[in-house]
This record gives C-alpha cells, sequence and structure tokens, in this order.
C-alpha cells in the first residue's frame, strides 16, 4: 500500500513538474498548452454521430505548414519564431480556422467553450487576452438560437443568409421569426466588420499591438470578405484584385495557404469543368497551365502549382500526371513531391499487371491470385475506406462470405484509390482483418486491367469463373438477392 502511494505520488510530482516546464516563460518562443481542446460530437442532419477532429496549423522557420492534432484531454507545442508574433490557426468546426497573432515569449493556454470556439488564455500576460479572444467578445450577446453567434466566428453568416433568402422567397415568415430575428444578416456582417476594425484600430492606439499585428488583424478581416465572395459566386474574375497579394513574403502565416486556396477557386471560375461519371469536375491541368506562365515569386508560385499537381494525380491518368509532374520539376526545380506521387500511383510499374498489397504490406498481383484459386469462383469487392456505399455493403458481404464458407467461392476486396492507413483502419473497423484474400491496388493509376474495366465508380462487384475469366463485369451488390443467384450459376459449372 505504501508503495503504491510513493509511486502515485512520483507520478503526480513529475507531471506537475513537466507542466511546469512546459509553461515556463520562454522570451524568444511561444509555448502553447492544450487543455482539453477537443470539440464536443454532434449529429449531421442524416442522424450520423459526428466528433470533430481539433487541429493546429504553424510554420516551421521555413515556412512549410504543419499540422498538429493535440491530445484530447492535455497537450504542449512549443512554437520557434525569429519575430515578435507568431500565427497560429485553430480549426472552428470541421474546416473553418480562426488565425490568431501570438506574441513572443507568451505562454497560452487554448481551451474550447460550450460552441466549441477557442477561447486563450495568457499565463504572464493576462492584458493580452482581449486581444486574442477579440472574436470571442465581439459575438457576446448574439446567441438568439446559436446562429447570430455563428455569423461573427466565421462564414456561417453567408450560409445563413443564402438560406434566409429562400425562406423569404417562400414567403415562410413564420420560419423568418424563428430563423432570424434581424432584418439583415449582411448588415450583421457590416456591423460586425466595422467593431472588428474600431477594435484593433483601438488596441493599436493605445500601442497593445504593434503595426505589423494591427495590419495582421486587418488582412485576417479581408479573408473573411472572400470567403463571402466566395460562397455567393460574387465577382468570380475578382482573382485578378487578389494577385498583388501572392509574395513569398506571406508564406510563414498559415492564413497564407488560405487566400491562395480562395484565389484558386476564383481562377477555377473561368476554367472549364470536365465530364466525370460523377459529376462535373475542374479540370487541373488547365488550372495548371494557366499559373505557368504567370510571374509569381517562387515559393507560392511552388505551392500553387503542388496544389494542381495532387489533383492532377489523384483524377486523371497516368500518362497526364507524368505528363504534368515533368512540367511541374521543369519549372520548380522540386523533384520531391514528383517522386512521391509516382511512387504513391506506381507508376513505374508494369501497366500490364494489378499490383496489390496485403494489410503486412507483402506485394502480390491479380495473376498471381488467380492461378491460386484456379477451380473456384472468384468474386471481387472494389471498396475504399472513403466509399460510404462500399462500407454499407460490408455487412451483406459478410453474411454471403458466411453462406459460400467451405465452398469453391473466393472473396476478394480491393481497395481502390485509398491511402494505407485509412485503408488498414477501416479494415479493422469491417472485420475483413481475417480475410485472407483483402488487398490494397498499388497502380491504380496506371493499370490496363482497370482500364479496361472502366473503373470510376465504386463499389463496383465482378465475377471470376472456374477458369479465372471475367464473367461479370457488373456483378449484383452483396445486398441484392441476385448476388447468390449469380455466384451459384457459376458454381454449378
Amino acid at each position: 500500500m505504501i508503495i503504491c502511494i510513493v509511486f502515485l505520488l512520483i507520478i503526480s510530482l513529475s507531471s506537475c513538474q513537466q507542466y511546469h516546464v512546459a509553461t515556463q516563460k520562454d522570451e524568444k518562443n511561444i509555448v502553447v498548452c492544450f487543455n482539453h481542446y477537443h470539440p464536443k460530437p454532434h449529429r449531421t442532419p442524416g442522424g450520423v454521430r459526428h466528433v470533430p477532429m481539433p487541429k493546429v496549423l504553424y510554420t516551421d522557420s521555413i515556412g512549410t505548414l504543419m499540422e498538429y492534432m493535440p491530445d484530447k484531454d492535455f497537450d504542449t507545442i512549443t512554437l520557434y519564431s525569429t519575430e515578435h508574433f507568431k500565427e497560429l490557426g485553430l480549426n472552428y468546426g470541421d474546416f473553418e480556422f480562426n488565425y490568431y497573432p501570438l506574441m513572443q515569449g507568451d505562454t497560452i493556454t487554448i481551451s474550447m467553450d460550450s460552441l466549441n470556439y477557442p477561447i486563450l488564455s495568457s499565463k504572464h500576460h493576462p492584458e493580452r487576452n482581449r486581444i486574442y479572444n477579440m472574436n470571442y467578445e465581439l459575438r457576446k450577446g448574439r446567441t438568439h438560437s446559436g446562429l447570430e453567434a455563428k455569423t461573427c466566428l466565421g462564414s456561417d453568416w453567408v450560409r445563413i443568409a443564402q438560406s434566409i433568402n429562400m425562406i423569404r422567397a417562400n414567403n415562410w415568415t413564420s420560419l423568418i421569426i424563428d430563423y432570424c430575428p434581424l432584418d439583415s444578416l449582411q448588415s450583421m456582417f457590416d456591423s460586425y466588420k466595422k467593431n472588428y476594425t474600431d477594435t484593433i484600430n483601438s488596441f493599436k492606439e493605445q500601442q497593445l499591438i504593434s503595426s505589423e499585428i494591427h495590419d495582421r488583424y486587418q488582412y485576417l478581416l479581408k479573408l473573411k470578405d472572400y470567403e463571402s465572395r466566395r460562397m455567393l459566386n460574387e465577382d468570380t474574375a475578382f482573382y485578378r484584385q487578389m494577385e498583388p497579394g501572392i509574395a513569398d513574403k506571406y508564406i510563414r502565416y498559415p492564413s497564407y495557404r488560405e487566400f491562395l486556396d480562395y484565389y484558386l477557386w476564383f481562377l477555377n471560375q473561368h476554367i472549364p469543368t470536365i465530364r466525370k461519371s460523377q459529376g462535373g469536375s475542374n479540370d487541373w491541368r488547365q488550372t495548371f497551365d494557366e499559373l505557368s506562365p504567370k510571374t509569381f515569386q517562387p515559393k507560392s508560385k511552388q505551392i500553387l502549382l503542388e496544389r494542381c499537381i495532387k489533383e492532377i494525380g489523384e483524377n486523371f491518368s497516368a500518362q497526364d500526371v507524368n505528363s504534368y509532374l515533368d512540367k511541374y520539376i521543369h519549372i520548380t526545380q522540386d523533384t520531391l513531391l514528383p517522386n512521391k506521387i509516382r511512387d504513391q500511383y506506381n507508376l513505374s510499374a508494369d501497366a500490364n499487371q494489378l499490383l496489390l498489397k496485403d494489410i503486412h504490406g507483402k506485394p502480390t498481383n491479380l495473376n498471381i491470385l488467380l492461378k491460386k484459386n484456379r477451380g473456384k469462383v472468384i468474386y471481387v469487392d472494389f471498396w475504399a475506406s472513403w466509399c460510404v456505399p462500399c462500407r454499407e455493403e460490408m455487412p451483406p458481404s459478410a453474411k454471403l462470405r458466411e453462406l459460400y464458407k467451405g465452398k469453391d467461392v473466393v472473396f476478394v476486396y480491393l481497395a481502390f484509390k485509398d491511402q494505407e492507413s485509412s485503408w488498414k483502419k477501416a479494415v479493422e473497423q469491417e472485420g475483413l482483418s481475417e480475410v485472407p484474400d483483402n488487398f490494397l491496388i498499388t497502380n491504380p493509376k496506371n493499370s490496363k486491367i482497370l482500364e479496361k474495366l472502366k473503373l470510376e465508380l465504386i463499389p463496383r462487384y465482378i465475377i471470376f469463373d472456374k477458369q479465372g475469366n471475367i464473367v461479370e463485369v457488373n456483378a449484383p451488390r452483396p445486398s441484392d438477392q441476385q448476388a447468390a443467384t449469380t455466384i451459384d450459376k457459376y458454381l454449378k459449372q
């Protein structure tokens, strides 16, 4: 008993000491402590329980954007800064980020309020709390149904405004009273911008913030305007006005990446979409060609072209990917990203093979699989961890496997265009870890087999007969009663 008490005391003292070290004042850098910084779960309109993941954005000493996910209870990071402030991005909800210019030498504790909004507290300079929490303070008193609060936190005001216009157009007057007590959410946002501007001007006059931090806050307010223009499809030629703001000196700010994303969105509105079986999509090849001759500074241009290359890699053929990787190398002299893309999609592999690897990383291919299972009917399931309809078919698929247990039927699961880590996690969740023929496709871009199958949409099911010939290129889903009937037909042959 005494030993246990002593052991617990040692752990407690050790934890306190670690926390004390983490919160020591550091004159040059910024220490950020996360105290239960995790959003509360909510349910989507479809009733699915959703837990947003907390994320932190910052840049390292050379301007590389870093993403960090704090532990849900307590966590600490140190931001190394050569300037008198450093910008930190904290997500509000799933996708939207708020950005905070944190002052050098400060120790900040970050938690969340009941609306999942970040609250910052300075350990050594409590007078800075009203600066860090300016947005939080500006939204106080605007809590009708939780909607007015959101309008001051970010771009949600635009979504609400669009809904209000629809409500008014249909004369749903009862909903107007419940949904929006103000005459105009646009005027509300204008009021917010005025209060925001007055507040940062006051901070500057009181010498609470430097001119550089004041300019940074003005820049962050502009981001909200870019978002509103994007969501309301206003002035799609606006990207031309944004181009003077593309400069390498801003790379050290995480919010600059959001600025570049807005720029690409406006630019893409003037580039024709391409038809795909799953709907229209931006033709990022044309976006790349549009950006190539522009005289942006090299680091900013590389960030823009990187985005294009990643989208091209995801959505176009191996021939297109290789062609644009060569163009990218010629412009940027960067070979790291092209090598990563080529490895990711196995672009140098034999195009006549469908290359696979199992959950342990052991490589194989479809031909080996067919030879191994000669004399058996093979039911192939093309799926992915990100594909909801694919995942919905997994319980019926398990029942189908059980139905043919001990018979000459093999069920093969091939993950298509999936990330290895996500695939492995989904394999565990769906109970596929015990299924022997469960693989990740490692050359989805340049396999002639997939090209012949015209595999674009998943889930997709095919059947090989006992001789290894494809006999069903669009076999019934496991949940379809015809699946068993079709398998039985080839099992009897």
